[in-house]
């Protein structure tokens, strides 16, 4: 499995390329931004593109969707209990980035815990981890010990809970399914650095 790790717009949101060697199928995570950037990287490094997928439905994570998806006609998926935070990505695009965004097209299909997502001979397997957001997921490589975590867990923290929508509880509950990955999984988050499963929840063990 290889990963292009592209950082885009105002929130420095990670935006991911998830490719498989052999066949160059990839799969894109969370396309934050400037669909121009994430198409040309996509062309340069020759991927064929099988699907966008959504962590969360946040404003920071969708700017690039419709774009990316005219680009190569690829379906969304994301949580389906997310889908009134998506529905709501234009008006909180327009009060926090004070600019219109592109109009977003549907989900195409929405997807649930323990569901494969397959793309050439790899596959990441989604967990749901709500508390961000209702509909928060991660993507996890057994094969590679790699997570591609969203605003659940980052290095040095984990996602908000303050929104009316967020659940402190269940953040925490989500938190503690990761434990049981092994100790050594990367972790790849929406912002920010990579770290490991062992070093973020051993600094939060006081939670559990």
């Amino acid at each position: 499995m290889e990963i292009t790790t592209l950082i885009l717009g105002p929130l420095s949101t990670n935006c991911y390329l998830i490719s498989c060697p052999s066949s160059q199928e990839a799969i894109i995570i969370d396309p934050a931004d400037e669909g121009d950037v994430i198409s040309q990287e996509i062309i340069k490094l020759k991927l064929k593109p099988k699907a966008i997928i959504l962590t969360h439905a946040h404003f920071d994570h969708a700017q690039a969707i419709l774009e990316v998806k005219l680009n190569f006609n690829i379906p969304l998926l994301f949580h389906q209990k997310d889908l009134p935070l998506y529905q709501k990505i234009p008006k909180n695009s327009l009060f926090w980035l004070k600019r219109k965004t592109d109009p977003l097209p549907p989900p195409d299909k929405f997807i649930k815990d323990k569901q494969k997502i397959k793309f050439g001979q790899q596959h990441l397997t989604i967990l749901e981890t709500p508390g961000h957001t209702p509909g928060s997921i991660c993507l996890y490589s057994s094969k590679e010990k790699t997570i591609f975590t969203g605003d659940t867990l980052f290095k040095n923290g984990i996602g908000r809970t303050d929104f009316l929508y967020s659940n402190h509880q269940d953040i925490i509950k989500s938190l503690k399914k990761l434990t049981k990955l092994p100790a050594d999984t990367k972790v790849l988050s929406g912002h920010g650095e990579e770290t490991t499963i062992h070093r973020e929840l051993t600094n939060l063990s006081y939670l559990f």
